[in-house]
C-alpha cells in the first residue's frame, strides 16, 4: 500500500526564494550527519491437449492453447512453442553470466531456513533471492525472453494485495526468486528497490529485509526507502535510520514522496535519538517548504515537548504514522484496524496494548493474506467476553453492532455449542456474515479445523453447499467430495446447488472433469439459454476455464459461443506462455486478473492466464486458479 498522500492545503511555500531548495539541502544534509548517531461474452477458444498430455508423460509441451479467435493474436494458432535460447538454465551455468543469482537455499520462515548472506559476485543486485527453484521459486532463468522495460512496468503494478489464495502465494514466489534479470536497456527503475516495496506493501517486509540483506551492496536511494520502510514496519528503527545516509534529501517534500518520507523519517530518527532541538528545526524546515501533514506535526511536537497540537485523526496509518504514534506515546484512532495499511496490520493484531477490537479488525486483515494463521486468529476472536444473554441473543438475530465483534461472537459460540445441528446453523451464518464483509478465506480457515471434525451426515445436508465451496477454496478435495456426495449422491443430482457445485467439483479435479461429455455439454447449453444472466455468466466462465485447462468442448458448446478482440496484455501474455517465460507469464497473469481477484475479472482474461501457466508447467497453480474464479461466480449458498 502506499504512504498516505501529501497535500499542499493550507501552507504558502516559497517556491519563488531561490535559496529555499539549496537551503533545504543542506540544511537536511547536517541534520542527516546528526541523525547518523542512530544506528459477459463468450470467445471463441481452441483446443489444448487433453489430460494425459505432454505434461503428464515428460515430452515439450505444445505450448498454450488460443484463448482469441484467429487472426486476432500477435503469433498464429498452430505456431509451436520453442522455448527461447538457454530455457534449460537453471540446472546448468549461464555461459554468458557474469555471476550467479544469490538465493537462500530454504523457504523463508519455515524449519531450520538459515537465511545466509553472500557476494553477488558482480551480478546486478536484482538478482538477489530467497527463493530457488527447489524452494518453490521459479526459476534463476524465470526471464529469460522477457525485455526489461515489460518487466518493469508491470512488476510496479503488480496486485499484492488481493483475496485470492492462488495469486497471493504466486506473488509472493515471484517476488523473493534469485533470478537474471531481464534483457534490455535499464530506465532507472531498480527492480530490487520494486520487489522490497512490494513486498512490505503485501505485508511481508520481514522477507523485505531478509531479501535486502542479500543485496546489502546495493545503496542506491530507491533502495534505501525501501530497506527503511521494511525495516519501519518490522520494529527496527536502528535500521531504519542507518538508511537515511542513502536517501537523498530532495527539494519538495510538499509533492515529492521521496523527500516527504526523508525528512519525517529524519525527525523521527532525531526524536529517537533523543535530539529534540533538531527534531523541532526539521518541523519548521517541513512547514517552510509546504508539506502539509497536520498529524506528523503533532505526534513530532507532542514526542518532543508534550504539546499536543491539534490534528484530525488520519485517514490512513501508514508504516511511519504508527511508529509516530508510539514515539508520541498517543493511543492510535480507534478505527486504526480499518484504516492502517497492510504492512502494519499483523504488528495491530499482535499488539496486546491495543484494544480487541482493533487486534480482531486487524487480525481478519492479516489472515486474508496470511500474515497470521488460522490459530492466532482464533485466538483474537476469543478476546472479547460474553455473557449468556449474548448467546442467546444469537438465536433471536440479536447480534453485537461491530462487525468484528458480532464474529467473535459467532466464533465462540460455535465452540460452545453441543447439538450439531445448531453448531451447522452457526457455521454457515458466521461464513456468510464473512463472504458478505469480504472476509470469506480469512473465516474459512479459522473454521477449517471445526468443519473437519464434523462427519458429513443426512442431518447435517443444510450445511453441505457451504462446506463444499469452503473445502475447496482451501485445496482439500477429499473433504469437499465427502460433502457433496450429501448433495448428489451417485453424483446426481438435482437443483442449482447440485448443478454449480457439480462443475466446481469437475474443474478442481486434476485427472479431468470426469462425469458423462453428454451431461457436461447439457448443461452447459441448458445455462447459455438461461433467462437468468447470472446463470448463463457462470457457464460462459466454466467452458472458457474448461477449455483453458485442456479438456474439448462440444461443437454445439462451440457454436453457441462468439469470439471477441483480445487486449494487448492479453496477446502478450499468449505470446509469454509459447516462449516458456515463467516469470512473464506468472507476472502478466497477476496483473491482467488484477486486484479483483479471479472471480472479479473478465473470464476470457482468467481463461488465458490458466492456458498459459499450464504452458509453463504450472499445472497446479492454472487448476486452483480455475476453481477460485469458477466459485466467485458460483451463486451455491457460501453460508
Amino acid at each position: 500500500m502506499a504512504n498516505s498522500p501529501v497535500k499542499g492545503e493550507g501552507v504558502t511555500r516559497r517556491a519563488s526564494d531561490p535559496h529555499a531548495s539549496a537551503g533545504l539541502a543542506g540544511f537536511v544534509a547536517f541534520l542527516l550527519v546528526s541523525t547518523a548517531a542512530v544506528a459477459d461474452t463468450l470467445g471463441t477458444i481452441a483446443v489444448s491437449p487433453p489430460p494425459g498430455d505432454a505434461r503428464e508423460t515428460g515430452t515439450q509441451s505444445a505450448g498454450p492453447q488460443r484463448i482469441v479467435p484467429p487472426g486476432f493474436g500477435a503469433t498464429s494458432p498452430g505456431a509451436a512453442a520453442t522455448p527461447p535460447v538457454g530455457a534449460s538454465f537453471p540446472g546448468g551455468t549461464d555461459p554468458s553470466a557474469q555471476g550467479t543469482p544469490q538465493v537462500v537455499k530454504s523457504l523463508p520462515g519455515s524449519a531450520g531456513s538459515g537465511i545466509t548472506v553472500s557476494t553477488l559476485g558482480g551480478v546486478d543486485a536484482s538478482a538477489a533471492g530467497l527463493l530457488g527453484q527447489n524452494e518453490g521459486g521459479f526459476g534463476s532463468d524465470m526471464w529469460r525472453g522477457a525485455t526489461r522495460a515489460d518487466i518493469e512496468r508491470h512488476l510496479a503494478e503488480l496486485p499484492v494485495v488481493t483475496g485470492s489464495p492462488v495469486m497471493n502465494d504466486l506473488t509472493r514466489r515471484l517476488l523473493l526468486t534469485g533470478a537474471e534479470p531481464p534483457a534490455g536497456p535499464q530506465s532507472g527503475t531498480s527492480l530490487l528497490a520494486v520487489r522490497l516495496d512490494q513486498l512490505t506493501h503485501s505485508g511481508h517486509a520481514d522477507l523485505a529485509v531478509d531479501l535486502a540483506k542479500s543485496a546489502q551492496a546495493d545503496k542506491t536511494p530507491a533502495v534505501a526507502v525501501a530497506r527503511a520502510r521494511a525495516a519501519l514496519a518490522t520494529g527496527n528503527h536502528d535500521e531504519a535510520c542507518n538508511a537515511l545516509a542513502d536517501i537523498p534529501t530532495g527539494s519538495d517534500p510538499a509533492h515529492d514522496e521521496t523527500a516527504a518520507f526523508s525528512l519525517k523519517l529524519s525527525a523521527f530518527c532525531q526524536v529517537l535519538a533523543g535530539k529534540k532541538s533538531e527534531a523541532n528545526l526539521t518541523l519548521d524546515l517541513a512547514r517552510e517548504e509546504g508539506l502539509d501533514d497536520p498529524i506528523f506535526y503533532s505526534l513530532v511536537a507532542e514526542a518532543t515537548d508534550g504539546l499536543k497540537l491539534k490534528a484530525d485523526d488520519p485517514k490512513q496509518l501508514d508504516i511511519l504514522d504508527v511508529a509516530l504514534y508510539r514515539l508520541a506515546h498517543r493511543e492510535l484512532p480507534k478505527n486504526a484496524g480499518q484504516i492502517a495499511t497492510v504492512p502494519v496490520v499483523q504488528t495491530l493484531a499482535r499488539d496486546e496494548s491495543l484494544p480487541a477490537e482493533t487486534r480482531i479488525v486487524a487480525g481478519e486483515r492479516a489472515a486474508m493474506l496470511s500474515l497470521i494463521n488460522a490459530d492466532e486468529l482464533a485466538g483474537l476472536y476469543k478476546l472479547p467476553s460474553f455473557t449468556q444473554a449474548d448467546f442467546d441473543g444469537l438465536k433471536a438475530a440479536t447480534f453485537p453492532e461491530q462487525p468484528a465483534i458480532r464474529r467473535a461472537l459467532l466464533f465462540q459460540a460455535i465452540n460452545v455449542e453441543i447439538l450439531p445441528t445448531e453448531r451447522a446453523a452457526l457455521i454457515k451464518l458466521m461464513l456468510s456474515t464473512g463472504q458478505s464483509a469480504g472476509l470469506y478465506l480469512s473465516t474459512v480457515e479459522v473454521l477449517l479445523p471445526i468443519l473437519a471434525q464434523l462427519t458429513p451426515s443426512p442431518t447435517l445436508r443444510d450445511l453441505a453447499p457451504a462446506a463444499v465451496r469452503a473445502f475447496l477454496l482451501v485445496n482439500d478435495r477429499p473433504h469437499a467430495l465427502q460433502w457433496y456426495a450429501l448433495i448428489a449422491p451417485q453424483g446426481q443430482g438435482i437443483g442449482r446447488d447440485a448443478r454449480e457445485l457439480g462443475a466446481l467439483i469437475r474443474i478442481s479435479n486434476p485427472q479431468g472433469p470426469g462425469g458423462n461429455d453428454d451431461q457436461i455439454t447439457a448443461d452447459i447449453l441448458a445455462d447459455l439459454s438461461s433467462g437468468v444472466a447470472a446463470v448463463r455468466m457462470f457457464a460462459v466462465r466454466e467452458a472458457l476455464l474448461l477449455q483453458a485447462l485442456g479438456y474439448p468442448l462440444s461443437p454445439k458448446v462451440l457454436a453457441a459461443v462468439t469470439s471477441v478482440t483480445p487486449t494487448e496484455l492479453m496477446n502478450q501474455l499468449q505470446n509469454a506462455g509459447q516462449k516458456g517465460v515463467v516469470g512473464e507469464v506468472v507476472l502478466l497473469s497477476l496483473v491482467s486478473i488484477g486486484p479483483g481477484g479471479p472471480d472479479g475479472a473478465d473470464p476470457h482474461v482468467t481463461a488465458q492466464a490458466v492456458s498459459s501457466l499450464r504452458a509453463v508447467h504450472l499445472d497446479a497453480e492454472a487448476r486452483r486458479l480455475a476453481t477460485e474464479a469458477l466459485m466467485g461466480r458460483s451463486h451455491a449458498e457460501p453460508g
